[in-house]
């Protein structure tokens, strides 16, 4: 009987004890911290200023409030508190991503992979991060790391295609489409991709197959109907495959009416058959819809002299040369970035050019991937500012009759 007792005693003193571990766990804790508002969360910040959960919660309910500055800071504090605090790492990243600091992100994700690297959400965001820093190139590691830890993630294997892709990797491009499409044979979106990376090897059939099997799935992509005009627009001259491949541009433009190359490739076809009226509608809504296609306004100005229209084909002719120069001087820069990604001179290099001919958008991508690999100088920082001036400028609808002259 004394012995009975001395067990219940002993029991209960086990109870108490777990009792009051549970009550002062994290899970408790957290328990307690999810139902707050930020605001809540704020005097609670106050009350416990040395406490990484509750940093940790602030900054989630400020995250998903859009205060992304104060969400950094709270995050940060988490993670100085608690530098195995797994959970603020990922949020720390996400906050920065969102703030498009992108070399701050990166950071943050590699320090969630190494405490967790079992996880795939640090790998996915460590991709997102390099991809919009403009290095595809890196992105490919994490997402090898995804695919390695869940090897039917078909999204994973078709994200590593893009990537592959982005980087200048057909080889290792195709074998990661080709294994998305198999885990999900279904989403044209997949199809469509491995069709692409079909045509850069010039197998027109396999890439006519996929196209066929995505249209079957998605009727109503226009993508996947303008990719087989032009596959068989490739395949060879004859009056059938013109007639398949006018048939299949026109689908597209009927889903998308915006869709600029099957405007041109549409004028392609019929300047070939020598029916210039319709080559040049086609190739003027073409130059229309992207007024850097110096292809299209080339085609455009040798349509308007072939039809007796010399003098103004003539000017279009000169002008489109003018926009191939540039061209040249932005794919010359280009392919050395390709060799050299991480080159901080070739950046700024490549977002002066952009900006010289107008092209203020691609100059400010340029301009953030030399500013994540470069500390900060004031000098180039107001370049920034003024290119930022100008595409705030250009991208303002005009009021006034003085729009620019369409050819």
């Amino acid at each position: 009987m004394k012995r009975q007792y001395v067990l219940i005693g002993t029991i209960g003193c086990v109870l108490i004890v777990v009792s009051l571990l549970i009550r002062n766990s994290r899970w408790a804790e957290e328990r307690m911290l999810k139902p707050l508002s930020a605001e809540e969360l704020a005097y609670a910040v106050h009350d416990r200023p040395n406490d990484p959960l509750v940093f940790l919660y602030y900054g989630s309910a400020l995250l998903k409030s859009g205060d992304l500055t104060d969400a950094a800071y709270a995050f940060t504090r988490a993670t100085k508190l608690d530098p195995k605090l797994y959970e603020a790492y990922i949020g720390l990243g996400s906050t920065q991503f969102r703030l498009k600091d992108y070399a701050a992100a990166q950071t943050s994700f590699q320090r969630a992979a190494q405490l967790r690297p079992h996880q795939i959400a640090p790998y996915l965001g460590l991709a997102q991060a390099y991809y919009l820093s403009g290095l595809p190139e890196h992105a490919t590691a994490p997402l090898k790391k995804i695919v390695a830890l869940q090897p039917k993630n078909d999204l994973a294997w078709y994200t590593l295609g893009q990537m592959y892709g982005d980087a200048h990797e057909p080889d290792q491009a195709l074998l990661a489409m080709q294994r998305a499409v198999a885990l999900k044979p279904h989403n044209p979106e997949y199809r469509i991709a491995l069709a692409e990376v079909l045509l850069h090897y010039a197998r027109y059939t396999d890439a006519e197959q996929q196209l066929v099997q995505a249209i079957r799935d998605d009727y109503n992509n226009a993508y996947a109907h303008y990719l087989l005009g032009y596959v068989f627009e490739q395949e060879g001259d004859n009056p059938q495959l013109r007639g398949q491949a006018e048939q299949e541009f026109l689908n597209a433009l009927a889903r998308e009416p915006e869709m600029e190359p099957a405007y041109f490739d549409l004028g392609q076809l019929y300047e070939r058959d020598g029916d210039y009226k319709p080559a040049i509608t086609n190739y003027r809504k073409a130059f229309h819809l992207n007024p850097s296609d110096a292809q299209a306004l080339y085609h455009l100005g040798l349509c308007l002299v072939q039809s007796g229209q010399t003098k103004e084909g003539q000017r279009l002719i000169e002008g489109a040369q003018e926009l191939s120069r540039a061209q040249r001087e932005i794919d010359y820069m280009q392919k050395r970035i390709i060799a050299d990604p991480s080159n901080p001179d070739l950046r700024l290099r490549m977002a002066r050019i952009y900006k010289k001919y107008g092209n203020y958008s691609e100059a400010l991508q340029q301009y953030q991937v030399y500013s994540a690999l470069r500390p900060p100088d004031r000098r180039i920082e107001k370049e920034i500012a003024a290119c930022y001036m100008s595409f705030k400028t250009a991208s303002t609808p005009k009021t006034s009759s003085g729009h620019p002259s369409q050819p």
